[in-house]
């Protein structure tokens, strides 16, 4: 493998080229017969045409689906769009983390006090057998 090729496909060189290499440049693309441009000539003015007339009967168009559509009722909505949900700055989202946390401490010290009340209780009256 040489310096300048990648597998079977040839590199280009960084360097710029000389002005000797670029005077020994391939010559000029053929010039396209007159045939074939008489041809693609006739072939875009076609297409020239049909656009051109597309363009003016595009009011016409409209009006007439308007007019085709006009019976009809727009669909039912099954329900309500999502809401898309808003994206928020690290900040905000340090504060819903520690907003979870804390109400994850309240209920766990709620739980906890309700054990603690109905064991005190249990000892009193003997609510759950031993």
């Amino acid at each position: 493998m040489s310096l300048f090729s990648n597998g079977n496909t040839k590199v280009r060189s960084r360097r710029p080229r000389t002005a000797g290499e670029l005077g020994r440049a391939k010559s000029p693309p053929e010039v396209a017969k007159p045939r074939q441009l008489q041809r693609r000539a006739l072939e875009l003015n076609k297409e020239i045409h049909r656009l051109e007339c597309l363009i003016a009967d595009a009011p016409r168009l409209q009006k007439q689906r308007r007019l085709e559509t006009l019976d009809e009722l727009p669909p039912l909505e099954t329900g309500s769009p999502r809401a898309r949900r808003k994206k928020l700055s690290m900040a905000q989202r340090g504060q819903v983390t520690s907003r979870r946390i804390m109400l994850a401490v309240e209920w766990c010290l709620v739980l906890g006090g309700f054990m603690a009340v109905t064991g005190w209780l249990n000892q009193w009256f003997h609510f759950l057998p031993r």
